[in-house]
């Protein structure tokens, strides 16, 4: 009898087995997925390039909020409704454990973003595409993109409090100045594939924008007199309901973690018409005291620029400065006000210069960037001047 029970139990097993395999076999293949063999045929092209801009979006929107986080550009405060990340808190004081999970949140799609990007070069070099134009888009998308990953990787990431820099591929720490240099590299190779003018000017102003960083004047210059002009589109991180914008969902309207620094307040009134580029929307926090979101950023769409002809003029504005050429400088400071309707100043110097950069750049994650270079880092020595690489690279990376 207990041979019969066991008997039964088998073929009771097999049957189920059996059943499991034929449905198996019955199932469609799955849909949110895509063999990678399958990228590698020319119709793939378009969407391997969507891909990559869609990652840019995603990874740019974090690692900018987290950057304004970091500078004096936003505070974190507790009584602020809904501010209740410690990972938050501690990004605002440059008390940053590697195991802050709010800047894994950024680096992990950054470094997708570099891989996408770098991808996209190779499998296009592999790939026999017919189409010249197609080719030469892609290869410009890919350096782009690329390039602008490793900018990124540069200026907000690092090893140490004020030793920037990052990783690629599990090999060893590249620090800032060797990743700018790739960075540059593969913007020069964008600049060699873009298909128009404006597509070069923009390619040309992040370059100005690298050299400034790093205190190369004369090539920022160069590059930036090549770069974007009045009219020009600016270059952005787009979202939708399905990708929102960072600085909306965490930064804004949709949950202020972070609010803006009070004097931003001062500068709307002071002046009105600063409404026009720094936009606030005021919330009240426990205790009755008010706060100011920033409202740029209105809904979970709204595009973030990352480079705009606005802050090329800046860039050889003070770059004019910087040469003792403040008489140069000034039309272009007051082009990029009336832009916004704003009233002409009568004078400029460089301190004035860090000012209108504060205020045109509100929001862009730039400000961080800019306390550095001018050394005005407004956290006590031995904080974080850099979103540190976490310990998921630490980690898993042999070569940290």
């Amino acid at each position: 009898m207990k041979r019969l029970l066991i008997f039964i139990t088998v073929l009771a097993a097999l049957a189920i087995i059996s059943a499991c395999t034929e449905y198996s076999n019955s199932v469609d293949p799955i849909i949110n997925q895509v063999p990678d063999d399958r990228l590698n045929d020319v119709s793939q092209v378009n969407f391997l390039i969507t891909g990559v801009q869609v990652r840019f979006s995603t990874a740019l929107a974090q690692v900018l909020v987290l950057g304004s986080g970091l500078s004096d550009e936003f505070i974190f405060d507790a009584r602020v409704p809904n501010a209740t990340f410690p990972t938050f808190r501690d990004i605002d004081l440059g008390d940053i454990t590697f195991d802050n999970n709010s800047v894994d949140g950024a680096y992990n799609p950054l470094g997708e973003l570099r891989f996408f990007s770098d991808d996209l070069v190779r499998r296009v070099d592999a790939i026999n595409v017919a189409d010249a134009a197609l080719q030469k888009r892609a290869v410009f998308i890919g350096n782009l993109y690329g390039g602008i990953a490793r900018y990124l990787y540069a200026a907000y990431f690092g090893l140490n409090p004020t030793e920037g820099g990052g990783v690629i591929d599990n090999g060893p720490f590249i620090p800032s100045a060797q990743m700018y240099d790739l960075a540059l590299e593969k913007l020069q190779q964008a600049l060699t594939n873009a298909a128009t003018d404006a597509e070069r000017r923009i390619v040309n102003s992040l370059v100005a924008r690298i050299h400034l960083i790093r205190g190369n004047f004369a090539a920022a210059r160069t590059a930036a007199a090549a770069g974007m002009a009045s009219g020009d589109a600016a270059l952005q991180g787009r979202y939708s309901a399905l990708s929102t914008n960072f600085y909306w969902q965490q930064a804004g309207l949709g949950r202020p973690q972070f609010v803006a620094d009070n004097r931003f307040l001062a500068y709307v009134t002071a002046d009105p018409k600063e409404k026009s580029r720094i936009a606030l929307s005021p919330i009240t926090g426990t205790g009755g005291v008010v706060f100011q979101r920033q409202g740029k950023y209105a809904t979970e769409s709204t595009p973030i620029d990352f480079m705009t002809w606005q802050e090329n003029e800046l860039m050889l504005a003070e770059l004019d400065v910087r040469d003792g050429n403040a008489g140069a400088a000034l039309p272009r400071v007051n082009a990029v006000r009336a832009s916004h309707q704003l009233d002409p100043l009568a004078a400029i110097d460089l301190d004035g210069i860090y000012v209108e950069r504060d205020k045109e750049l509100f929001v862009t994650g730039v400000r961080l960037l800019d306390q550095r270079r001018f050394n005005r880092f407004h956290l006590q020595a031995g904080s974080w001047q850099f979103l540190p690489i976490t310990d998921d690279e630490r980690n898993n990376n042999p070569n940290l």
